[in-house]
C-alpha cells in the first residue's frame, strides 16, 4: 500500500468558472491523465498513469459548499485527502473562502467502491 508521510502534500492550483459553477483542482506539475472516477454525481476525480489522484472537479460548487459564488474568487485554503482501499475510494475536502472580511469554512466528504481496481493509497493534496 502507497502510504505518504505527512509532510508529503501534493501542491495544487485552483480554478473557478463562474457562470458554469465549476471549482476545479490539479496538482500544480505535469502528468498523464489515466482515468476520472465519479465519487459522487458531480463530484470528478482524476488519477494519471500510475493510479494517483491529480485533481478533482466540483459541479454546482456553490451549492455542494453552501458558499456564494463570489465566494470562491477569494480562497484561502483548499485541502483533500484521499484514500483508496481495496473495495473503496474516500475523498474528504475543505475550502475556506473569505466572505467580507470573514473566513468561511466548508467540507464535503464521499465515498464509492473502487470498481477501477486502483491500488491502495492514503494521499494529501492542498493549495500552498
Amino acid at each position: 500500500m502507497m502510504r505518504m508521510r505527512e509532510n508529503d502534500i501534493q501542491e495544487l492550483i485552483y480554478r473557478y468558472d463562474s457562470h458554469a459553477d465549476i471549482f476545479g483542482v490539479k496538482v500544480n506539475r505535469r502528468f498523464h491523465y489515466g482515468e476520472t472516477v465519479e465519487m459522487d454525481e458531480g463530484l470528478l476525480l482524476d488519477f494519471d498513469v500510475n493510479n494517483v489522484p491529480v485533481s478533482l472537479e466540483i459541479l454546482d460548487a456553490s451549492k455542494r459548499f453552501n458558499l456564494p459564488r463570489d465566494g470562491f474568487e477569494n480562497v484561502v485554503f483548499f485541502k483533500m485527502e484521499v484514500s483508496v482501499e481495496k473495495k473503496s475510494i474516500s475523498l474528504n475536502a475543505v475550502v475556506c473562502v473569505l466572505l467580507n472580511d470573514i473566513e468561511s469554512t466548508q467540507n464535503i466528504a464521499s465515498f464509492t467502491s473502487n470498481i477501477n481496481n486502483l491500488p491502495n493509497m492514503d494521499v494529501k493534496l492542498a493549495l500552498v
